[in-house]
This record gives structure tokens, C-alpha cells and sequence, in this order.
């Protein structure tokens, strides 16, 4: 009776301490990470504009700027807290230039309100914008590998961004007309709360690893001083881009 209990006893004890280990290995997993590069898409224009002091009368200053497109990386992740909601977080980047036309006003050295325009080109103002993304996130699992997420939610954005903080000229008599030299620039930061909204197709090779596209759209306005110069910008945009998924 002994010798035959025995075996059976190892038996039990094996199952018992391998069936919580094999249901742990075979979970569904509830957490996933998004790594994409991509682009941040379209153009957003705005203007800067300063004052500057001469000839005992105040003059002025505008910059009109052009964002072009850029590269973009964002990495994102979340972990589900009830079925298929989650919740989670990204950071995303962005960089690029500005394409910018500048006007100037220059008081005029004998007469009060006769001033004298100068204008150019500016180049090498340069965009950067950081957005941390706090998203409430819903999965859709289409096939076990093929899977749909919804996020959105609010944003922190912080941009620097170069602008003309002043310029200068030369004239000569009778003073009729003064022409642009050279201008001076400086950068200047601002943050501000937005918003963030965006989907996710993802298909994966098996259980844990895959590939995937996002897209999503930003947003926030922001003031900036940079020096004598001020503007109000609009951050954020269309963001498309892919990359690797990975389940845990």
C-alpha cells in the first residue's frame, strides 16, 4: 500500500506545482509598447513681431514663418485595467525649420511718423517639440494577430522655437530709404496643456512580437518670447508613422 501511494503522492505534487506555472506562461498578455519613427505632416504658419527704439521714436518688426514637415519618433505604451480598456503613455518628438520672410520699420532721423521699410529672407530658425501624452486606450482584437487601438487624451507640449529678436540697416542722407543688413536671432521656450486623439493597426508575428502604423493628430497653442520678439504658435499636427509592437 505504501510503495504504491508513493508514486501517486510525486504524481499529485508535480501537478500542483506545475499547472500555476504553465497557466502564468500561457496568459494573454496585458500590456503593449509602440516604438514608431515616422513623419509630423503639413505646415503651420505664424508670425512674430518685436519694437525696437531709434532716432527718439519707436519702430517695428515682423517675421512670417512657415513650418515645413519633419521627422518624428514616438514611444508609447499601456497596460489594460479592465477588459479592453487601458490606459497609458507616450512621448513624442519633433524637429524642423522655419522658413521665414522678415519686415522692419525704421524711424526716420529728422521728421516723427515718416518711417522707412527694410525687408529679407531668414533662414536657419529652427522647431523643437517635445509632447508627453497621457491616453486612455481601447484594443480591438481583430484576429489573435491582427489588432485595432483607439487612444486619445490630454497633452503636455513644450516647443522651442527660433525667431528675429532684432535687426539691423544702414541709410545715408537724405535718409529717404534704409536697407536691411543683418538680423539677430534667438530661441525661446513655452509649454502649455492639448490634446491628442489616434489609432493604431498592429500585426503581430505571434503572440508577443509584431509590426505596426499609427496616426495620430496633436495639438496646443502656445506664447513664446524669444528677446524683444513674441508670438503665438500652434504645436502639434498630423503625426503618421511605424514601427515596432511588442506585447507583455
Amino acid at each position: 500500500m505504501t510503495a504504491k501511494a508513493h508514486p501517486l503522492l510525486i504524481s499529485l505534487l508535480t501537478v500542483w506545482l506545475v499547472t500555476p506555472a504553465l497557466g502564468q506562461a500561457q496568459s494573454a498578455p496585458r500590456g503593449q509598447l509602440e516604438v514608431n519613427g515616422g513623419y509630423q505632416l503639413g505646415t503651420k504658419n505664424f508670425k512674430s513681431s518685436g519694437t525696437i527704439r531709434a532716432n527718439a521714436e519707436d519702430g517695428s518688426y515682423s517675421t512670417d514663418h512657415q513650418l515645413t514637415s519633419g521627422v518624428m519618433l514616438n514611444l508609447a505604451g499601456g497596460y489594460a485595467v479592465w477588459k479592453q480598456l487601458g490606459l497609458g503613455l507616450g512621448i513624442a518628438k519633433f524637429s524642423s525649420t522655419t522658413a521665414s520672410t522678415f519686415n522692419g520699420s525704421v524711424p526716420h532721423p529728422f521728421f516723427f511718423n515718416k518711417p522707412r521699410t527694410v525687408s529679407g529672407s531668414v533662414s536657419g530658425l529652427s522647431r523643437d517639440e517635445m509632447a508627453i501624452h497621457i491616453q486612455a486606450r481601447f484594443v480591438a482584437p481583430v484576429t489573435p494577430r491582427l489588432q485595432v487601438l483607439v487612444f486619445g487624451g490630454p497633452s503636455f507640449v513644450q516647443v522651442k522655437q527660433g525667431l528675429v529678436s532684432g535687426f539691423s540697416w544702414k541709410d545715408e542722407y537724405p535718409y529717404d530709404q534704409a536697407t536691411l543688413v543683418s538680423t539677430q536671432t534667438a530661441s525661446g521656450r513655452a509649454s502649455a496643456l492639448g490634446f491628442h486623439a489616434g489609432g493604431d493597426v498592429a500585426f503581430f508575428f505571434g503572440p508577443r512580437v509584431g509590426v505596426g502604423g499609427s496616426v495620430q493628430v496633436s495639438g496646443a497653442t502656445l506664447k513664446l518670447t524669444a528677446g524683444n520678439a513674441q508670438a503665438t504658435i500652434n504645436a502639434g499636427g498630423v503625426q503618421a508613422g511605424g514601427g515596432l509592437r511588442v506585447r507583455f
